[in-house]
């Protein structure tokens, strides 16, 4: 019941006692005796009086307070691990990272995750009893009680039991999901996707997945729970991808296949290799045929999720959230060209706006919907 009014709140914005009764259809004693319950944690607070709309004195407002309800958000990357601390709007309060090797072990790499937690909690002046949980975003699949990561291609992590080994470094509690499915869950919950059915999230840095929530909830069917769209095999003759298969997108459109395409044409990656392939194309046959090369693959994946999938709104991310105003419209003309002709008109593609925070914003997404909002 308290997570239904807290929802009811965050995505409706402040309201009185009566509205949400209503809203809930809920008797106002049944809605007075929650909210009293949540003002004396602290987590609601009296706001605005409305304007009476009959006889009587008029409704006062209830808000969130936000900086009062804390999550810590973790994000751990190919060979570098986020930390922030969120507040109730997914608002980040602080933030640190530290690098890894990629032959670390999950223990050792978790061992660092909770000691960064405490010390991002004492430099920011929080103590760790002020925080709700903690939210892991993972780059694999994760079990269906958010507990354990179950695999990770490029870190050859297999089942780490994640939240436990956490809850036990640092007595708070943990809940695990895969990261770009938890990027897809903030644009929902707080970007630009607030308010519609369904958004997918395309990320791409040192891989290329696909997160999709629909109808508010972050989809995980399947046996793993993950779309892994940077793993369609799509090119005919294509190079072995480290999934083992080959032909994926990801044997072209990864951080170490761009890395490798721009250091083979003598490109310069700066500002990103995307942007340095599509400037250089302008004036080089090699580096355009490079960006074919690239966008073609792309766009049959996109085609293909939105064809199969029909989210409402793909939001490109990552690096893909950086490109060029050309190659991104090339990008969306691609994908257009392959996709069921029907579904063109009620579909659109964007760049995600949640920058280089969209792992921690995910994260601490989730651990808002787990333990504030649940």
């Amino acid at each position: 019941m308290k997570g239904q009014l807290l929802q009811l709140i965050r995505d409706r914005g402040p309201m009185s006692r009566s509205e949400l009764a209503r809203r809930l259809e809920l008797s106002a004693t049944t809605v007075t005796r929650v909210v009293n319950d949540l003002e004396a944690d602290k987590v609601l607070i009296e706001g605005a009086a409305l304007a009476p709309t009959g006889a009587g004195r008029p409704a006062i407002t209830l808000h969130i307070r936000a900086d009062a309800c804390l999550v810590a958000a973790v994000q751990v990357g190919i060979g570098v691990v986020h930390i922030g601390i969120f507040n109730a709007r997914a608002e980040r309060r602080s933030e640190s990272h530290f690098g890894y090797s990629i032959g670390a072990s999950p223990e050792s790499v978790l061992r660092r995750i909770a000691d960064g937690i405490s010390a991002l909690c004492e430099s920011s002046g929080v103590s760790m009893g002020q925080l709700l949980g903690v939210g892991v975003a993972v780059p694999g699949p994760v079990d269906a009680a958010g507990r354990r990561m179950l695999m990770s291609i490029r870190l050859h992590w297999r089942n780490v039991a994640i939240a436990e080994e956490l809850e036990a470094a640092t007595g708070l509690s943990v809940t695990v999901e895969h990261n770009v499915r938890s990027m897809a869950l903030a644009e929902a919950r707080f970007g630009q996707g607030r308010g519609l059915g369904s958004v997918a999230f395309v990320y791409l840095r040192s891989g290329l997945g696909a997160g999709l929530v629909v109808r508010g909830q972050p989809f995980s069917g399947g046996v793993h729970g993950a779309v892994e769209l940077g793993h369609l095999a799509v090119i005919d003759a294509g190079a072995v991808c480290v999934c083992g298969g080959r032909g994926c997108i990801e044997t072209v459109l990864s951080e170490s296949a761009l890395k490798a395409t721009t250091e083979r044409l003598r490109i310069a990656p700066k500002p990103d290799a995307l942007s340095a392939l599509w400037s250089a194309a302008q004036r080089r046959k090699d580096a355009m045929r490079a960006i074919d090369a690239i966008v073609t693959p792309l766009a049959t994946g996109l085609s293909a999720l939105t064809t199969l999938l029909n989210p409402e709104l793909v939001l490109l991310g990552g690096a893909l959230a950086d490109i060029p105003d050309a190659l991104f419209d090339r990008i969306v003309e691609a994908t257009w060209r392959g996709a069921f002709p029907l579904i063109r008109e009620s579909i659109r593609i964007e760049r995600s706006q949640l920058g280089t925070q969209a792992g921690l914003a995910g994260a601490a997404t989730v651990a808002l919907d787990h333990f504030l909002y649940a």
